[in-house]
């Protein structure tokens, strides 16, 4: 039983040994090789002989590069100062970074309040009778005004808020009191700093971050006039030396 079985088993890895003979052929390495291009020596010429100029590799632009040009295309706004002191400190900041740019102001009316009134009368004792008629009416919050061009006028009170003005002209209208409403304006001169040259991608963050002495002064990026000069370019990285020998 067991030579039975042995011959089998020798039968069956001779079959084996002659399928791999006959299908399996590996493919010859020289079938495999990619064609070299034929070599020219007379073209070839060593580094170290006359008239061969190296050419420096061009060096690919940076990641950032659509980035740090952007930003150093801008121009900035700083302010504003209401105060001419603060102004003078930033200018002496710019001038440590080394960043040009000019002063200007500007004239701003601010409202600070409403006054309810009566026109001026023609005299003293005609604006105070109009008082004592006033008061009969119930309305005792009023004083003569006695400033440049309202001489004679009757203050009837001051207002922070619009609606209430109105409200008060509403209720003399109502007692047949014709009043009017006026806003109180007051003149401020405010200072800005135009930065009008593009700065530097590093200068651009500091006027951002730098503290300018009050929360409004902030340093505001605005388009660059058409002509403004861009900042001077870094200086170009050194051509590759000649490592060959000689």
């Amino acid at each position: 039983m067991k030579l039975k079985w042995i011959f089998a088993a020798l039968v069956l890895a001779n079959l084996g040994l002659w399928m791999w003979a006959s299908w399996y052929k590996e493919s010859p390495l020289e079938e495999n090789r990619v064609a070299r291009a034929p070599i020219a020596p007379e073209k070839m010429r060593l580094l170290t002989e006359p008239d061969v100029k190296l050419t420096p590799r061009k060096a690919p632009p940076p990641a950032n590069a659509e980035l740090v040009a952007n930003v150093a295309s801008s121009c900035f706004r700083l302010g504003p100062f209401a105060e001419p002191a603060l102004a003078a400190k930033a200018e002496t900041k710019l001038g440590e970074m080394k960043i040009g740019f000019t002063r200007r102001s500007e004239e701003t009316r601010t409202i600070t309040g409403y006054r309810v009134f009566l026109p001026p009368l023609a005299s003293k004792e005609a604006a105070e009778r109009k008082r004592q008629d006033l008061t009969r009416l119930g309305f005792k919050d009023h004083a003569l005004i006695q400033e440049e061009g309202w001489h004679n006028a009757i203050s009837l009170g001051l207002f922070s808020v619009e609606a209430n003005a109105e409200s008060r002209v509403r209720e003399l209208a109502a007692k047949g009191v014709e009043a009017k409403a006026q806003p109180l304006t007051q003149s401020r001169t405010l200072y800005w700093l135009d930065i009008v040259t593009p700065v530097a991608p590093e200068n651009a963050v500091k006027l951002k971050q730098t503290d300018w002495g009050a929360k409004d002064i902030q340093a505001q990026e605005t388009a660059c006039p058409a002509g403004a000069s861009p900042p001077a370019s870094p200086a170009p990285l050194p051509a590759p030396r000649n490592n060959a020998p000689t």
